[in-house]
């Protein structure tokens, strides 16, 4: 597809505009870099952290975040925001790395956006009670999500933390030129958040791909009588989800959110099944899991590349029954992965109809 060429440049009004966008190998989570230039002004945003190796340690081989942070040190760029979507590890872990070096993010980011428990509490006038803290874990493992979420709070005293909780009842917010209308989370599920923080699953009950796929079923089979079940996981709840605006070009990143949260916010700001959202680049909820992509979603929105971002390792991730509604959607969608494994068994020998549909990310997709 044109969008792979790293040359492409638009212009408005006589003025060169890029977008680039990054999906970097973050494992089984998410962190992903985008950049707008206009009128020879920068901004830089960077959307969650991965896991912890995304980031990696300083000494030995460079893991992705590093190598990215590095590389805007070495041209004197900065991260003039920089987004936690929700507390989940696979989002978090290499955050906290990054902010665990003065050289990186603790000097780097000009702005961070960050729904703590503090400050969800702060705003709802609630008392910060430390027992919701700890309610709910289902896991044995020490690097809990909430363990890591007040880590971070410690992490930001330093830092321009914008001390506003972030959901989809703000107006249009505009940061460097770039429009962010929130999608997620919505008041209620950030009340469930503040209630009781529980970690998606446990270690002990995470499961390997191959073998808790449903690759082997046809797409035809996956959706005839396709029913959708939500997802009701509260972390994956509380997730940032926004519609990015630069110039005439819109990214829609949807970090773990609700397929049903985001809907209703796409009806609510006009758009309909006759008049769909139009966007350049979707990064597909919760890694392409079935319960956070659905029909509905999908007949809101029009776009050419929806984005998947998991190297397949974990929770069975990215479900074929998501993958076969957005390739049933409309047939001018296709999907790209950021890890080219992934594709390997996901279709039937006898399904090479849809191979042409999915695609690797480049390193570098430049809008």
């Amino acid at each position: 597809m044109e969008a792979n060429c790293p040359h492409k440049f638009s212009r408005l009004n006589g003025v060169s505009m890029t977008v680039s966008v990054r999906i970097l190998h973050a494992g089984h989570g998410d962190c992903i870099f985008i950049s707008h230039q206009s009128d020879g002004k920068t901004f830089n945003l960077l959307v969650d952290g991965g896991p912890a190796a995304t980031f990696g340690s300083l000494y030995g081989y460079p893991s992705p975040l590093r190598l990215l942070l590095e590389e805007l040190k070495e041209t004197g760029q900065m991260i003039d925001l920089a987004v936690l979507s929700h507390v989940d590890d696979d989002h978090i872990g290499g955050f906290l790395e990054a902010f665990s070096h003065d050289d990186y993010l603790p000097s780097m980011v000009r702005e961070v956006w960050f729904n703590s428990y503090k400050l969800i509490s702060k705003e709802n006038g609630a008392a910060d009670d430390d027992k919701n803290h700890v309610e709910g874990i289902s896991s044995s493992d020490t690097k809990t999500s909430i363990t890591q979420g007040v880590t971070l709070e410690e992490k930001l005293s330093g830092v321009n933390w914008w001390q506003k909780v972030i959901r989809n009842d703000l107006p249009v917010i505009i940061r460097g030129g770039v429009e962010f209308t929130i999608l997620s989370p919505s008041a209620e599920c950030l009340g469930k958040l503040q209630k009781k923080w529980i970690r998606e699953a446990g270690s002990d009950v995470k499961k390997t791909a191959r073998g808790q796929t449903d690759y082997h079923i046809s797409v035809a089979d996956l959706i005839c009588n396709d029913k959708f079940v939500k997802d009701t996981s509260v972390p994956n709840g509380s997730s940032i989800a926004f519609i990015l605006r630069a110039e005439e070009k819109n990214i829609v990143l949807l970090g773990d959110a609700f397929a049903n949260t985001v809907s209703e916010k796409l009806l609510d700001l006009g758009y309909s099944e006759q008049n769909p959202l139009v966007a350049e680049i979707v990064k597909v909820s919760h890694h392409g899991s079935k319960k956070n992509t659905s029909s509905e979603l999908l007949n809101l929105i029009r776009s050419e590349r929806f984005v998947i971002s998991t190297d397949g390792s974990i929770f069975g991730h990215p479900d074929k029954r998501a993958v076969a509604r957005i390739l049933k959607n409309n047939e001018e969608n296709n999907i790209f992965f950021n890890y080219g494994s992934v594709i390997n068994g996901l279709l039937l020998s006898d399904e090479e109809e849809y191979m042409s549909r999915l695609h690797v990310f480049p390193s570098e997709m430049v809008l």
